[in-house]
């Protein structure tokens, strides 16, 4: 009995300790298949999220993420027979955690004696009801930090790789750029 409550608490332990690490995933666009853009237009977005660090500074066992920011792509024009994007990072910082986002339910019972007589004869009677106060979860603090925009320029055939995903010019026809990412 005492070993199986140690194991129990280690697999907790273990469990509360995965590490945090961000996940990065490219929002809305199928890759593989060749797209056209013209100037100002979004080729790649990617959102960041990371998981809400726990108690023990690890991430949250359940599954919970948060904002840590984005990338984004655009693609801003022709010059010289190069498509010319530009890279735009965005990373937040928060203060949420397991601890500041979790809400609570808290129970508030009640009992009613009631006793009396009924044709001369003694009742009485218990009656028990519970209700649930809802205290959702506190507010948190965020804020962004842009990164300076970073100029690409690529002949057609040329590719890049971004948050691991491949952006590849296949051709560049007046002000619009056929592209794919892979």
């Amino acid at each position: 009995m005492h070993s199986t409550a140690i194991v129990s608490i280690l697999a907790v332990m273990v469990g509360a300790c995965s590490p945090i690490d961000k996940k990065v995933e490219l929002s809305g666009i199928s890759a593989g298949a060749a797209r056209m853009a013209g100037p100002g237009d979004t080729v790649m977005d990617f959102r960041v999220t990371k998981p809400l660090p726990n108690a023990f500074g690890q991430a949250d066992i359940f599954g919970r993420t948060t904002n840590a920011g984005k990338v984004s792509v655009r693609y801003l024009g022709n010059q010289d027979g190069r498509a010319v994007f530009e890279r735009s990072d965005v990373s937040v910082e928060s203060n949420a955690t397991t601890m500041n986002q979790t809400p609570m339910m808290i129970p508030q019972t009640s009992e009613t004696r009631v006793s009396g007589m009924v044709g001369g004869t003694p009742v009485s009677g218990n009656a028990t009801s519970t209700s649930y106060s809802y205290v959702g979860p506190r507010p948190t603090t965020s804020y962004a930090t842009a990164s300076r925009p970073l100029g690409i320029a690529l002949r057609p055939g040329e590719s890049v790789s971004i948050e691991g995903r491949s952006l590849t010019v296949i051709g560049i026809a007046g002000s619009s750029v056929e592209y794919r990412i892979d």
